[in-house]
Formats: structure tokens, sequence, C-alpha cells
């Protein structure tokens, strides 16, 4: 049974759990849906007043539960195509430090995992075509050559993202990016802009306008530009799940001849479970990719068992990895530099 294979890929973490009520989910929760969400909105849905909101946010930030505000950017809409590696790497400490730190040198990193199980690290660039991605990954491979075991490479199709029910109960649905590649040419002051909220996406029009020489109008009409097509497609909220007590697991699913049909309620059950936020389509050796966050170990693989229960006729194996270590970049300098 592929789910009983798993556990012996058990991590334990040690870490404070931090407490919190249900007014501070809920304003976590809507500022990962949307960063610039107003406190005043903010202050309207949980029936609390505007300085209280305040208040709130600041504590959250000096416990550091929320680290930030993130801006994603549609790289596919500049461009751009997604290419990644998976790779199991030697047990050597400072080799694998080296290697750490030679990664997030690169101007085109967008995600860096370490993990434990089927692999220990994952990596994402965004790269002008594959003939950049080829170049790239064989210069990694001959740097690294004594760290490197075992690698899979992966061209990703689209990414589909939930909005984190799992923290704050709501109706959900998929939120589909990095799959219509376009070639929107970015002027000087959209440059500016992108510049400005990849630092702070809920940065204010008029903290923007003071940092880049812009007025607030162009800056606003430049961001519903950005925004209608898709270049900017969401503002989210930089959150340690971990201080609240969650583990983040990435599931590797193999399908036995993945019918449109069989996607489309794969998907639809995937949305129903609130653990899942992230499903990942790529071409590579497995079909479909789950990012989950749980509270347990036990919890997660409760979830493949239901899971494999349910599309015992065509999922023939599960692969599982433990993240330990995630750096999500914004990949500023691919585009401002």
């Amino acid at each position: 049974n592929n789910c009983r294979k798993l556990y012996k890929y058990t991590i334990i973490y040690y870490f404070m759990v931090l407490e919190i009520d249900n007014i501070d989910k809920r304003i976590l929760f809507e500022l990962d849906k949307n960063a610039r969400i107003p406190e005043t909105a903010l202050a309207k849905m949980v029936n609390r007043s505007k300085e209280s909101i305040r208040h709130r946010i600041n504590k959250l930030r000096e416990e550091k539960i929320l680290l930030g505000n993130r801006l994603w950017i549609d790289f596919t809409k500049l461009g751009y195509s997604i290419g990644k590696i998976y790779l199991n790497l030697a047990n050597v400490s400072k080799r694998k430090r080296e290697f750490i730190d030679y990664i997030k040198k690169d101007r085109r990193l967008f995600w860096l995992g370490i993990a434990e199980g089927e692999w220990n690290c994952g990596i994402t660039y965004f790269v002008k075509n594959n003939f950049e991605f080829f170049h790239l990954k064989n210069e990694l491979f001959s740097k690294f050559k004594d760290l490197i075991h075992t690698s899979q490479i992966c061209s990703v199709v689209n990414i589909n993202i939930s909005n984190k029910t799992f923290f704050y109960d709501e109706n959900n649905h998929w939120i589909s990016a990095f799959e219509s590649p376009t070639s929107y040419l970015l002027d000087e002051k959209e440059k500016k802009i992108l510049v400005s909220l990849s630092k702070d996406s809920r940065k204010n029009v008029v903290n923007i306008a003071n940092e880049t020489g812009l007025t607030v109008d162009v800056i606003r009409n430049r961001i519903k530009k950005l925004e209608e097509a898709k270049v900017i497609f969401r503002y989210g909220a930089i959150i340690d799940f971990n201080k609240l007590g969650y583990e983040f697991f990435k599931s590797f699913l193999h399908f036995r001849n993945l019918s449109k049909e069989d996607e489309k309620k794969l998907f639809d059950y995937c949305l129903r479970n609130k653990k899942i936020i992230h499903l990942v389509k790529s071409i590579s050796n497995w079909d479909i990719e789950l990012e989950i966050m749980c509270e347990s170990y036990h919890e997660y693989n409760k979830i493949i068992f239901d899971l494999s229960e349910e599309f015992s006729s065509i999922l023939t194996k599960v692969d599982t990895a433990i993240m330990s270590e995630d750096y999500v970049y914004p990949c500023e300098k691919l585009i401002f530099e």
C-alpha cells in the first residue's frame, strides 16, 4: 500500500505553536486573498474598529507570523516559461550549503524547496526558452556533480491556487496561473510600479508615488492595466504557518490514463479538501503535484489514503516530500535589471 510506505519519511518538528483567535485567522485569510484590502473593509468583516485591525496586524508582524506581503507576477505573460528540477543530494552539509547559496544567487530563480522524502531539493526557474533551461541545468549539474545523485526535469503546464480555507472556512475556487503565455511588453513606468509593489504588495499608491516619482492617477491606471492583462494575478500574504501548527507536504500523483473527465473529477475533489492549497499540472514522470497543509503527518496520510481510495481505478502511485525549508522569490531581477 503506497500510503503505508509514506511513514518512512516522517519528520518530527520542534517549534513553539502560537495560538491566535478567529479574528486574527480571518485577518490573515483575507490578507492572503488580497493583501491590498483596506483596513476599513477588514474592520467591517470582523466587526472591529480600524485601529483594532491595525493593532492586530502589527502584533502578527511582531510575532513573525505575518512576515510580509507578496506580489504574484505571472512571468509567462512576459514571455517566460517555467522549468523545474527535483534532486536527491548527497548528505554533505557544507557542500549542500554551497549549493543552496549558489542557487539563491540566480536571478531566474522563482522557488527553492528543501525536503525529505522522494526528493530533497526542488528548484523552479523562469527562463526564456528550452535552450536557456538546457544550459542552466547543464551548468548546475556540472558544478555540483559530486553532490547530485538523481534528478527529475519537469515543465510546468499550470499552477492552480486555492484560498487557504483550511484556515478560515469559505466557499472556494481555483485560481489558475502560468498557463496562457503571452508577450506583454512592460514600459518603464510599469517596471517602477512592479519594483515598488514587489517589496510590499500592500503599499498604497501615495507611497508608490513618492518612491517612483509617478502620479497617483498613472499608478492606479497602470496597476489596473497589469491586473487586466493578468501580469499581476494576486496580492498575497507571507505567513509562517509552522508557527501556527501546520506542516507543508508535497504529493506527486501517478495516474493511468488520466482523461479530461477524470481530471475534472480530481480538481473538484481536491477543491473540496480544504487542506489542498495548490494543484500543479506538469510534464514529468508524474501527472499531478499537490501541495497540502496539515497539522500532522497522520492527517496528511489520511488525505492520501482517501484520495487513493477515491481514484483507485486510475491512481497507480503516490510519492511524498515533507518540506523543511521553502523559499519563494518574486524574481524582480529577471525583468527589472
